[in-house]
């Protein structure tokens, strides 16, 4: 039997999905106007939203590497952010070498060679496009990682960006080269040895009653301020100098992606296509006049069975340990 030979490379559009939604309100092409096209697109962007209150969307877990400043505890996560679940302090060990520097690249040569994870730039000036480069003579380089490679905010004239390496990688010469522009960088930080410890998340009742907020120190705890637009971690004890080459590794839950054009494809995996049209499809049926009103529990039930059987398959089927506290109940 001749199959395609293919997996998971059908492309199916935001047009298609709402296409196919409206179908199931019992809507022919032609009855579709311009202005259902924008309702649908709104109620579609009110669907993939409102996602993130029904748990965690596995695709939309992100590593975040955030920068610490002296005196800053007020740590602002990038747009989109609905909540961190995991956080992390790290301590790096510089790379040290003699250093060279040119309009576009910052050079480290190491005698003997050395094992680099990490690279931190501190920008002068606005960030500019860069790739982080090795090589064993100085002639010959390979590229190890690129801004690309990190999902922080946009850097500006005094701001730190760390970028993670995909595999530990030794050798004898590691650079920064920019790929446009002039690097413009009062420092770069070659680190390798990461030492991750683990920072507590307070509640702000105990935040608040911290009797000194402003306390300097190697950052321990900390509390999630959801603001509208984009959550603020606030770090106690507040960075020191020593931390200032340290970072915040975190892993954030975001929002799905934005609807983009009619001819791009939505920001979700391809198990998960069945249940947006399905939910779509609800929603358009208690906006749309044209849609027999008989038809909306029956979309209710239908959405209401594909969303379930979507979030059964959202998990990662990794062990789960249970370590209960029973201490106080024995002796």
């Amino acid at each position: 039997m001749a199959t395609s030979g293919t997996v998971s490379t059908t492309q199916f559009t935001t047009r298609q999905v709402i296409d196919h939604a409206y179908r199931r309100c019992r809507l022919g092409a032609q009855q579709i106007t311009s202005e259902m096209i924008d309702v649908a697109n709104d109620q579609l962007y009110l669907v993939l939203s409102n996602l993130a209150n029904r748990g965690v969307q596995l695709w939309c877990i992100e590593k975040l590497i955030m920068p610490l400043y002296e005196g800053n505890g007020a740590v602002t996560l990038p747009l989109g952010t609905v909540d961190v679940l995991n956080t992390n302090l790290r301590t790096l060990t510089q790379v040290s070498g003699v250093e060279t520097s040119t309009a576009t690249t910052f050079q480290v040569y190491v005698a003997g060679g050395a094992t680099a994870t990490t690279v931190g730039v501190l920008w002068s000036a606005v960030a500019v496009p860069f790739v982080v480069e090795q090589s064993a003579d100085g002639v010959s380089w390979s590229a190890v990682a690129t801004e690309q490679d990190t999902t922080a905010p946009t850097q500006g004239a005094g701001e730190w960006l760390w970028v993670d390496f995909d595999a530990t990688t030794t050798n004898v010469y590691f650079r920064v080269r920019a790929t446009s522009g002039t690097l413009s960088v009062s420092d770069v930080y070659f680190g390798n040895t990461p030492t991750e410890i683990p920072i507590a998340r307070l509640n702000r009742d105990d935040y608040t009653a911290l009797p000194n907020k402003y306390f300097l120190g190697r950052p321990l705890q900390f509390w999630f301020d959801r603001q509208i637009d984009q959550p603020v971690m606030r770090l106690w004890p507040v960075p020191n100098l020593a931390a200032t080459t340290q970072q915040i590794v975190l892993w954030r839950h975001r929002y799905i992606q934005d609807v983009g054009s009619m001819t791009q494809e939505l920001d979700i995996p391809q198990r998960w296509f069945d249940a947006i049209v399905a939910l779509l499809a609800a929603k358009l049926a208690e906006e749309t006049p044209e849609v027999d009103s008989q038809l909306m529990p029956i979309l209710d039930a239908k959405a209401a069975k594909a969303l379930a059987e979507a979030e059964s398959e959202e998990r990662d089927n990794s062990p789960i340990y249970w370590a209960p506290s029973i201490n106080c109940y024995t002796r």
